[in-house]
C-alpha cells in the first residue's frame, strides 16, 4: 500500500508541473496571439472594405462591427460574424456598403476539416483570393443563398451554407440596426 501512495505523489507532482509549464506557457503567448489575431482582422478590413481609410469599432444589440469611411464619409460596414461549421465556428469579417450590398468576406479562423470544409478560404493557384469567398462581392446581403446565388463547395455543403447563412443573417440584422 506505502509503495502505491509513493507511486500516486509522484504522479500527481508531475501533473502539478505540467499544469504550470502550460499555465505560464499560456500567459506567456497569450499577448502576441492577441496581437497577431487583431493585425490579422485589421489587415482584413482593407480587404473586405477597400475604399475605405478609417474603421471604428461599434456596436448594436450583441453585433459588432466597424463603420468604414473614407475621408469622413460612410461608405459602410464591416461586421464580426460567427458561423457554425461542422467541425466547429468559423470567425469571419465581411464588408459591405450602406446600401446592403457585400464588397468583401474573408474567413479570419476556422476549425473545418482539412480538404473539404477548409476549402471555404481556399485560393487556388493563380488566384489571389479565396474563390468561394470571391462568389458573395457585389450581391445583396439579404438575398444570399447556397445553391441560388452562391455555389456550394462539394462535399462541404455544411460549411458552405453556414457561412453564407451566417453572413446573411448577421449582415441582415446589422442593416435594420443601423438604418433606423
Amino acid at each position: 500500500m506505502g509503495q502505491l501512495l509513493k507511486f500516486g505523489l509522484i504522479l500527481g507532482v508531475i501533473c502539478l508541473c505540467a499544469t504550470l509549464v502550460l499555465a505560464l506557457t499560456y500567459e506567456v503567448t497569450k499577448p502576441k496571439i492577441e496581437a497577431m489575431l487583431k493585425a490579422e482582422e485589421e489587415a482584413a478590413l482593407k480587404v473586405v472594405m477597400p475604399e475605405a481609410d478609417s474603421f471604428e469599432p461599434a456596436s448594436a444589440d450583441g453585433i459588432e462591427y466597424f463603420t468604414a469611411a473614407k475621408d469622413g464619409t460612410l461608405r459602410g460596414y464591416c461586421v464580426r460574424v460567427t458561423a457554425g461549421g461542422y467541425n466547429g465556428y468559423i470567425r469571419i469579417i465581411a464588408g459591405v456598403d450602406v446600401s446592403g450590398v457585400i464588397r468583401g468576406v474573408r474567413v479570419l479562423e476556422h476549425q473545418e476539416t482539412p480538404g473539404l470544409g477548409a476549402k471555404i478560404s481556399e485560393v487556388r493557384p493563380g488566384d489571389k483570393d479565396p474563390w468561394f469567398l470571391r462568389q458573395f462581392a457585389g450581391k445583396q446581403a439579404a438575398s444570399l443563398q447556397v445553391r441560388r446565388n452562391i455555389d456550394a463547395i462539394t462535399g462541404a455543403t455544411i460549411s458552405s451554407a453556414a457561412v453564407t447563412d451566417a453572413v446573411r443573417d448577421t449582415v441582415k440584422r446589422l442593416m435594420e440596426k443601423v438604418k433606423k
